[in-house]
């Protein structure tokens, strides 16, 4: 089942379920794009980044991580979703802490998700890392 269908299939309305932007590194010999699978916007507001990648999805945590970080530095979201159709982790965007590790009953409502209150903006100081974590991710190095 694909990712967006997933979250359709759990009640969240189809039209909560965004394109995110793309982030542009300029770290290496040529300029990189990355982008998670989707967003979850109510009334203008990320909610959650959700990606999805074959493997270990607690290896690729970090990324999401940074990605949202970055792709939403004054209006980050809440919770971030790697899954890789079997596993799911879902964490807090601020601290970067998983908050929940199994099948797919780790997700939140959309309306849990809606109740959660949004983070304060990333720091400025935190940007350059980000950076070069979601770089090294994305990248292999």
């Amino acid at each position: 089942m694909e990712l967006r269908e997933f979250f359709l299939a759990r009640g969240f309305p189809e039209d909560t379920l965004k394109e995110p932007p793309e982030v542009l590194l300029n770290l290496g010999l040529s300029p990189q794009r990355v982008r998670a699978a989707f967003v979850v916007v109510s009334e203008g507001r990320p909610l959650m980044v959700a990606d999805y990648a074959p493997g270990a999805v607690r290896s690729r945590l970090r990324a999401l991580l940074a990605y949202a970080r970055l792709a939403f530095p004054r209006t980050p979201p809440p919770l971030v979703l790697q899954t890789n159709g079997r596993e799911f982790v879902l964490a807090e965007v601020t601290s970067g802490k998983e908050i929940a590790f199994g099948g797919p009953e780790v997700l939140p409502s959309f309306e849990e998700l809606k109740a959660r209150p949004s983070p304060p903006p990333v720091e400025r100081r935190r940007i350059p890392v980000e950076e070069r974590v979601l770089f090294i991710h994305s990248t292999g190095g």
